[in-house]
């Protein structure tokens, strides 16, 4: 499912913040499983009684073929179910009046119980993030996948990053600055 304006799409969510995480690529939708129609709200799996979007996904693991992604990037999307469409903050589920439960656990067993327990998960992994960040960074600047000769170029970037508290300005500032982005 994806984010309308009246809801927000926890899968769209979790899937996004995986793919940022780990440096790996959402499966394009051919990946996606057998019966899934890509048009809008169509699941393999009759979700019609479900009132929360915890109830609706929990029915949807149901499906075999949709469970082992869901496990990775559900945790993930819980964590930011506080925030509705337009990043407002949000206590309840607008028409159904629950309250939103953001807790989760990782595919690691890693107990995520909101959105400050994500970003000290992240926190923790901070120097990953920095390298994933910058490549990502650096591919879209650059149109272009990074290569193995890149490297030394990412590596200097990450390192004069560092040295003032890996700010996203700064990473900006580095990759339009970058041998990379100016001889492409």
């Amino acid at each position: 499912t994806e984010s309308t304006l009246s809801r927000s799409s926890l899968f769209s969510s979790g899937r996004l913040a995986f793919a940022r995480r780990t440096a790996v690529p959402p499966e394009p939708d051919e990946a996606r499983p057998r019966g899934y129609d890509a048009g809008p709200f169509t699941l393999p799996t009759d979700t019609r009684d479900a009132v929360t979007i915890r109830e609706r996904l929990d029915l949807h693991r149901r499906n075999e073929s949709c469970a082992s992604c869901h496990a990775k990037i559900d945790p993930m999307g819980f964590a930011f179910e506080n925030f509705d469409v337009v990043g407002r903050w949000r206590d309840r589920y607008r028409g159904v009046n629950e309250p939103i439960d953001t807790t989760s656990i990782t595919t690691t067993g890693r107990e995520i119980a909101d959105i400050v327990d994500f970003k000290k998960m992240l926190k923790e992994r901070e120097p990953r993030i920095v390298q994933c960040l910058t490549e990502k960074m650096l591919t879209h600047a650059t149109g272009r996948r990074l290569e193995a000769t890149d490297r030394g170029e990412i590596n200097r970037i990450i390192r004069d990053l560092g040295k003032n508290q890996n700010r996203l300005r700064d990473l900006v500032h580095l990759v339009v600055k970058s041998d990379l982005f100016l001889n492409k």
